[in-house]
């Protein structure tokens, strides 16, 4: 691996994995017993979330406007930055404040991120690296703060923490100046489009952002970026909306070990088949394919086997965002265009579960993860040229 992709993939580790870090243990962060402990645990989970959701778009902008390997740097030093005070606060209320601009880093890093790996010429072998490694970091961050939590509740947190530190290093030197453009010019390819906003920078803001829009609503319906944009949606929801539930849906059957050594499952799952996708020959739309019907089968078989389920949940999920990825990559690789598809997967994220939780109670767990699974397979009949 050279120092190029060492530096990137380094840093989304230590992203993805001082994220999930802090699921274990969020009753502890709350406030153990206090009334209170529902209300900020939410927070603290909802608000990362929320903060990389309003994030993704308007520094996708501000990395084409001023280069993607500032805002990666800003990105990282921000997640540095929340990781030491989530570490060593214990005040719920700054802990919320600090994981919604742990998620705001997260909305800086990756549409700059993916802007930057489109633009290498192993593409799509480098995305299925990047997303190995980042479901490698989310699987530690839940596997070491659970195992460390005898430790102390924020070992694992101080740790990845360091490790975004070191990320944060690593961008600044002159291994960082690798990811940029500038100093990489043979691996770098912009269209005509994305060059006559990058030569805006010395115009006013507000005819710039205008251009934005309008670039927006042509990539949405001139393109097939809404329908790519759509899959996204339906995936992340269907399958954020059976995780978010299932915890309560297995109660009676899964203890908690057996819970946690299934949503493991899914991690290592999605890594394996994004290092898959990323080098088979394959169409990128059969990779989506493969992926939303992988998927689909993994909702269906969670009411008998939920192992299995969890694996191929995670499978369908790694398998499907490489194709997708390199399909935006062919409309465009601008960190504007590539905040816009990652809001979708947020969007999925945040909104399925919440869409999904008012047909719980009239229709029932099962019936619910049946709908949601036909729901996902109409993905399978958008046309991506």
């Amino acid at each position: 691996m050279n120092l190029k992709k060492l530096t990137l993939y380094s840093s989304v580790f230590a992203l993805q994995g001082l994220s999930n870090a802090v699921i274990p243990v969020l009753p502890e962060l709350a406030g153990g017993d206090s009334g209170d402990v529902g209300v900020f645990s939410s927070l603290l989970f909802s608000g990362y979330f929320i903060g990389a959701l309003l994030a993704l778009v308007p520094l996708g902008i501000l990395a084409d406007r001023i280069g993607n390997l500032k805002v990666i740097r800003f990105g990282m030093l921000l997640t540095a930055l929340s990781g030491f005070v989530i570490a060593f606060s214990n005040v719920p209320l700054i802990l919320g404040v600090f994981r919604f601009l742990e998620g705001v880093g997260c909305g800086a890093f990756f549409p700059a991120a993916f802007s930057i790996i489109a633009e290498w010429k192993d593409s799509q072998q480098s995305l299925g690296e990047f997303n190995f490694l980042l479901n490698g970091g989310l699987a530690a961050g839940v596997f070491f703060s659970g195992m460390f939590a005898g430790f102390g509740i924020k070992t694992a947190i101080t740790s990845f923490t360091i490790l975004a530190g070191l990320s944060c290093l690593l961008l600044l030197s002159k291994a960082g100046e690798l990811l940029s453009p500038d100093s990489n010019g043979k691996y770098f390819k912009r269209s005509e489009s994305e060059n006559s906003i990058k030569n805006q920078q010395g115009t006013l803001l507000l005819p710039e952002l205008k251009s934005y829009l309008q670039k927006a609503r042509k990539t949405l319906f001139q393109t097939d970026f809404g329908k790519i944009w759509a899959i996204s949606v339906l995936l992340y929801g269907t399958t954020g909306l059976l995780s978010a539930n299932y915890a309560d849906y297995s109660a009676g059957f899964l203890t908690k070990p057996e819970l946690g050594l299934a949503i493991s499952a899914s991690y290592l799952a999605a890594m394996l088949s994004s290092l898959i996708a990323g080098r088979v020959n394959i169409n990128y739309k059969n990779i989506v394919r493969a992926g939303i019907v992988l998927a689909v089968a993994g909702i269906v078989l969670s009411v008998k086997l939920p192992l299995l389920a969890f694996f191929l949940i995670g499978a369908g999920g790694g398998t499907a965002v490489v194709g997708l990825i390199t399909a935006v990559s062919r409309i465009s690789s601008s960190g504007f265009v590539m905040g816009l598809f990652n809001t979708g997967i947020y969007a999925g994220l945040g909104l399925g579960p919440v869409i999904g939780s008012f047909f719980l109670e009239p229709f029932g767990y099962e019936t619910v993860f049946f709908g949601s699974a036909i729901i996902l397979l109409t993905g399978l009949f958008a046309k991506i040229d």
